[in-house]
C-alpha cells in the first residue's frame, strides 16, 4: 500500500509540477484576455477533478462505530475538442518588442523620429482592445497565439512640447506561444484520502498533502476536508437505501501561480449487498458544486538578464460545472475497497478509488 501511495503520489506532483513549471514560462509572454483563453481547459479539468472521489457509500446508521479507510483517488476528465483552440477579442499589453512593432507601422512622415521611444513607452503603459486567436495549453504546440491589433489612436506625452495624438496602423503579429500540455485529452489528478468515523451517523473525510517544493519553481500544497452525515440515525421507521447529506471543501496552490479552491454540498444514496467483508454497494448522488481558480505571474514587459521590467498579472477563473450527477458502484474484497462512478455535469468526468478499509 506504501509503495502504490508513493506511486501515486509521484503522478500528482509529475503532472503538476510539470503543467506549473511549463505555465509559469508561458504566462511571462501572455497578458489580458489571451492568458485567460488559454488556460481555460486547465480550470474546466482541474476544477471537475478536484470535486470528484470524494465518497462511494453513505455513512452506516450508528451512534458511535469504527470505520477507517486509507486510500488514494484517481480523477480524469476528458477535454472537449473545442478547448485546443479560442477565437475571442479583450484586453492585452504589449511589451517592448511587441510595442516596437506597432510603432514601427506609423508613417515616419506625421512624427519627428525623436519621439519615437515616448511612442513605445506609451504603448507599453496602456491596455489596448484587440483580437486574438490560436492554441490553448493544450493545443498544437507547432501553431502560434495571433494577435490582430486594429487601427487606432493613442495620445503620447512628450516631456516639455505636451501631449501628440497619433494613428497607430493595424497589424497582425504572432506571440510565440503555443500548446504546451498537446497530449493531454484527459486533465488527471490524484489525491490522497482518510475517510473515518461513524459518530451519530457522521463520517469524516481527509485529503492532504504535506508541502512539497518544486526545484526552481515554488512549494505545492493541498488540503481538503469533508463530511458526511446520514439522517437515517435519527429515524425511527425503516428507509431502504443509506442517505448521506455532505459537504465537502479544499484547497490546492501551485507555486503561487495556480490556486485551486472549491466547495461542493448534496445528497447521495448507496445500498449494500453482502457480507462485509465481501460486498457490492452501487452508490448514486448529485452535488452541487464551484471551483475558482486565481492565477498570478509576472509578464515580461522588457527583458534584461539583470533587472527585466515586469508588469504583475492576476485574474480569476470560475470551472463551468455548477453541478454533477454520479453513478457507481463499490466493492469489498477483505480489506481492499475499489470503488469507480461516473459524473455527469457541464463536463462529464470518471474517478476511481483505491483504499485498505478497517
Amino acid at each position: 500500500m506504501r509503495k502504490m501511495l508513493i506511486f501515486f503520489l509521484f503522478i500528482l506532483f509529475s503532472v503538476t509540477g510539470l503543467i506549473a513549471q511549463d505555465l509559469g514560462d508561458t504566462l511571462e509572454q501572455l497578458s489580458g484576455t489571451a492568458a485567460e483563453a488559454y488556460v481555460g481547459p486547465i480550470v474546466s479539468g482541474f476544477g471537475v477533478d478536484i470535486n470528484g472521489g470524494w465518497y462511494h457509500k453513505a455513512p452506516a446508521t450508528k451512534i458511535l462505530g469504527f470505520t477507517l479507510e486509507v486510500g488514494v483517488v484517481v480523477m480524469a476528465t476528458p477535454l472537449k475538442d473545442e478547448d485546443d483552440h479560442f477565437n475571442t477579442s479583450g484586453n492585452f499589453y504589449f511589451n517592448r518588442q511587441q510595442a516596437e512593432t506597432i510603432a514601427d507601422g506609423i508613417d515616419p512622415d506625421t512624427y519627428d523620429p525623436a519621439i519615437y521611444d515616448y511612442i513605445v513607452d506609451a504603448i507599453m503603459e496602456q491596455q489596448f482592445t484587440v483580437g486574438m486567436s490560436g492554441p490553448t495549453i493544450i493545443g498544437p504546440s507547432d501553431e502560434e497565439i495571433v494577435i490582430e491589433f486594429p487601427d487606432q489612436p493613442i495620445d503620447v506625452v512628450i516631456p516639455s512640447v505636451g501631449t501628440q495624438t497619433l494613428d497607430l496602423p493595424g497589424t497582425e503579429f504572432p506571440l510565440g506561444v503555443g500548446g504546451i500540455l498537446t497530449d493531454f485529452n484527459y486533465m488527471p489528478l490524484v489525491a490522497p484520502q482518510l475517510k473515518f468515523g461513524t459518530i451519530y451517523g457522521t463520517r469524516f473525510t481527509l485529503r492532504y498533502l504535506p508541502t512539497y517544493e518544486i526545484q526552481d519553481l515554488g512549494d505545492i500544497d493541498y488540503m481538503g476536508f469533508g463530511i458526511q452525515h446520514n439522517p437515517k440515525v435519527w429515524i425511527p421507521y425503516p428507509i431502504p437505501v443509506d442517505v448521506g447529506l455532505a459537504f465537502f471543501t479544499q484547497s490546492l496552490d501551485i507555486a503561487g501561480i495556480m490556486t485551486t479552491k472549491s466547495t461542493s454540498y448534496g445528497i447521495n444514496v448507496s445500498k449494500t449487498f453482502g457480507l462485509r467483508m465481501l460486498s457490492w454497494t452501487p452508490y448514486a448522488g448529485f452535488m452541487a458544486e464551484n471551483c475558482k481558480m486565481e492565477f498570478k505571474y509576472d509578464y515580461i514587459l522588457e527583458y534584461d538578464l539583470v533587472d527585466p521590467e515586469v508588469r504583475q498579472i492576476s485574474f480569476e477563473l470560475e470551472s463551468p460545472n455548477s453541478s454533477r450527477l454520479t453513478i457507481g458502484s463499490n466493492f469489498r474484497l477483505g480489506v481492499f475497497n475499489l470503488n469507480f462512478d461516473y459524473n455527469i455535469g457541464t463536463y462529464n468526468s470518471m474517478t476511481a478509488g483505491f483504499a485498505l478499509a478497517f
